[in-house]
């Protein structure tokens, strides 16, 4: 059990130091992958007053969680303000409890203050005390955050994880370079 805890945080890490590594580009492959994203959301009636009221939204195409009694979280997405990226934002979280396995999901963030777009484009925003319970290989789940100006959705992909778990999840954020980098999708 200490060896899958060692292997999956080295594994982790390297994905880490990889995905911030690469540059802040907004290209086709990605803007594909969002707005296949984008769409499964917007499928959902109940997250309509959030896309009518939001601020802004940050996106997350394709999320990996996986546990062993402590687990990890990563995943890239693009923040859209106004309908046009901004910036990239990676996400990273750990986890603690009775967990096991390994799951993808998709997740978007609905900012409702300047104070809290603010932080979250500063680089350094958490989510804290995050609780969550899945078994599950489909669906969609709501995944409480203790953030009052910021809702959070997620869409599970696939895979199996069974969990009960406490957590923290961080974002940190990259703007893009110029305009010339970003693309309206909305």
């Amino acid at each position: 059990m200490r060896l899958l805890r060692v292997v999956l945080f080295v594994i982790l890490t390297q994905l880490a130091v990889g995905c911030v590594m690469e540059p802040v580009v907004y290209d086709e492959e990605r803007a594909a992958s969002v707005e296949e994203a984008l769409a499964q959301f917007r499928a959902q009636d109940e997250l309509d007053p959030f896309f009518r009221d939001a601020l802004a939204y940050a996106v997350f195409p394709g999320n990996w969680r996986a546990g062993g009694g402590f687990g990890g979280a990563f995943g890239n997405g693009w923040l859209f303000e106004g309908g046009t990226v901004t910036g990239r934002t990676v996400m990273t979280e750990v986890f603690v409890g009775a967990n096991l396995g390994i799951q993808s999901d998709m997740k978007i963030l609905f900012f409702r203050s300047e104070d809290a777009l603010d932080q979250f484009r500063r680089g350094r925003f958490e989510f804290t005390g995050q609780a969550n319970a899945s078994v599950a290989t489909a669906g969609k789940a709501l995944t409480p955050g203790f953030n009052p100006d910021v809702a959070m959705f997620v869409l599970v992909r696939g895979g199996l994880l069974l969990e009960a778990s406490i957590g923290t999840q961080r974002y940190d954020f990259f703007p893009l370079g110029d305009s010339a980098d970003s693309g309206a999708t909305d």
